[in-house]
């Protein structure tokens, strides 16, 4: 093999092996293929946490054992894991590759990954390792992409679930339509807007993320209701059940159903998409104990499924006083 083949194969085996060393849960095996220093990094984006970026080898080391003996099941990478989009550049002694990794420990899904590898005596260890969310599979809010004509294309599971009496949006002929047929002019012109800026665009432009608000009327407590345009990864998607409004609503349940503080944390969780093995992590509650306080939830709500669950927190409104 030329030396041009065997380094680009060498690297993408390290990042196999690291990755089947995760998935087994074997820490110091893991560990063997990352460079130990204090410059090394290990950042994560997810929609619904945030950005998390730890510095130096003793603080992802810390992170990274935790997991293991938390979450112990042990997974085969054939079985669990495929690349797509694999990109290998190297210069020297060093080397970053971009991919696309598709399932996970934690089910199918789509992150985009980069790794920074050094060439320590040798051998290529990894000094760097990015992991983010894609943003539009994995969106924890309500998605729908729609086309010129606000055909819908695509939906999300959320948007899937809210849509079900939402009070401002409705599907009607496999067309997005507000409610109130004197703001359905103004989706449909935002829809136009943000084609327009779209297809104006240059392939490799740029530009900040763009929105557009479509107020949709109220809801039956005289709470503004909007909906977004937005243009994410060359697609037209509408959001919809602001931060602000989920809020509000939460509020009104926690009141209406005597949540204690901690089975609404959980709740609002559940509302943002988050499984109970994430909702584990960052509550650093055990998944034994929210599967408690979940059950205690559908018992006080009256619902039997998350889902369920999700629709009636977001449609309490306050009592009456």
């Amino acid at each position: 093999m030329e030396d041009s083949e065997a380094d680009p194969a060498a690297i993408l085996g390290v990042i196999r092996a690291e990755t089947d060393a995760w998935l087994q849960r074997d820490f110091e095996a893991w560990a063997d293929h990352w460079v130990q220093s204090p410059q090394t990094r290990r950042m994560e984006a997810w929609v619904s946490l945030g950005v998390r970026v730890d510095e130096g080898w003793v603080a992802i080391a810390a992170r990274i054992k935790k997991i293991v003996e938390r979450f112990p099941e042990k997974h085969t990478f054939a079985g669990r894991v495929r690349w797509e989009k694999v990109n290998v550049v190297i210069d020297r002694d060093m080397a970053w590759v971009t991919f696309d990794q598709i399932g996970s420990d934690t089910g199918e899904d789509r992150k985009r990954q980069l790794r920074i590898l050094h060439r320590i005596d040798g051998v290529w260890k990894i000094g760097c390792a990015v992991v983010m969310e894609c943003t539009v599979e994995e969106a924890s809010c309500p998605l729908i992409e729609v086309d010129a004509d606000v055909q819908i294309l695509w939906t999300n599971r959320l948007a899937r679930e809210r849509m079900l009496g939402h009070p401002g949006l409705a599907a009607a002929a496999g067309r997005l339509r507000a409610r109130r047929r004197e703001r359905d002019v103004g989706l449909r012109d935002a829809v136009r807007s943000a084609f327009y800026e779209l297809q104006s665009q240059r392939p490799l432009n740029v530009v900040p993320k763009q929105a557009w608000a479509v107020k949709l009327g109220e809801d039956a407590a005289g709470v503004s209701l909007y909906c977004w345009v937005l243009l994410e990864d060359g697609r037209v998607l509408i959001s919809f059940d602001d931060a602000e409004t989920i809020e509000r609503r939460i509020a009104c349940a926690r009141e209406v159903f005597n949540l204690s503080p901690a089975q609404t944390r959980l709740a609002r969780l559940i509302v943002d998409g988050l499984e109970l093995a994430a909702a584990s992590d960052v509550l650093q509650v055990s998944v034994n104990t929210l599967r408690t306080q979940l059950q205690r939830i559908f018992d006080k709500t009256g619902v039997r499924s998350q889902a369920a669950l999700v629709r009636t927190l977001l449609s309490t409104e306050a009592p009456t006083k």
